[in-house]
């Protein structure tokens, strides 16, 4: 009789449900590359994350470095999720980094979620820097996400003269490299300071969101006789 109560309390006890595994925080993919112009001109990158205890406090580092929290500090909702919100995506002067984004509970640090990104920094650079109007250049920039073409627009005295089309740009982070005839008219440009604009548009404004300008100032040449 004791022999049939255990063998009915171990198979009890093995009909009993095993308790779900807790799922681990983790973050909403990011893009692909974030831009950064300058220390005040740099692309938000959004906070969106789950699993945390119901409306803990977090902490958002990145690169390992706490960030401000802002007006509003990180909270998680009554379902352990944190919506809304931003951060700015990390300074770099010149190139292409990664960088990483951690989120953490304020009161228990080892509830965390962690990813990466890379940030360009924008920028466009003529190869070489001095070179005659009607003389081929390389024209090289990054930090030109989005899909579409970039364009180059030649402007003097406030206005555009000419918008020519670069070309798509390429990699996560939008680079392109193409080589052009620095001035493409079919005339010599006009003496004084020059503007060249590249964007992601094909007609010109001053007020592109993103834009790269190069100032080029054209000389008259005396040619000797």
């Amino acid at each position: 009789m004791v022999l049939r109560i255990a063998l009915a309390g171990a198979l009890a006890a093995a009909l009993l449900p095993v308790p779900a595994a807790v799922a681990a925080p983790f973050v909403d993919p990011l893009a692909p590359c974030y831009v950064a112009a300058q220390p005040d001109e740099r692309q938000p990158v959004a906070l969106t994350a789950h699993g945390f205890t119901p409306y803990a406090l977090l902490d958002v580092y990145v690169d390992d470095v706490l960030q401000p929290p802002g007006p509003v500090a990180p909270q998680a909702d009554a379902n352990g999720d944190l919506l809304g919100g931003s951060i700015p995506a990390p300074y770099i002067p010149a190139g292409v980094r990664r960088f990483t984004l951690r989120v953490a509970e304020h009161a228990n640090p080892a509830s965390a979620a962690l990813t990466s990104s890379r940030v360009a920094a924008l920028s466009v650079e003529q190869v070489p820097q001095r070179a005659s109007t009607g003389a081929r250049v390389r024209f090289r920039g990054r930090g030109f996400t989005a899909p579409r073409a970039v364009w180059a627009h030649y402007v003097y005295a406030g206005i555009s003269r000419k918008s020519v089309r670069i070309g798509a740009p390429t990699g996560q982070c939008g680079q392109f490299s193409r080589r052009v005839r620095q001035f493409p008219f079919k005339h010599s440009p006009k003496v004084g300071t020059w503007t060249i604009q590249f964007d992601q548009q094909r007609r010109y404004s001053a007020t592109t969101d993103v834009l790269v300008r190069l100032t080029v100032k054209v000389n008259r040449t005396i040619r000797p006789r």
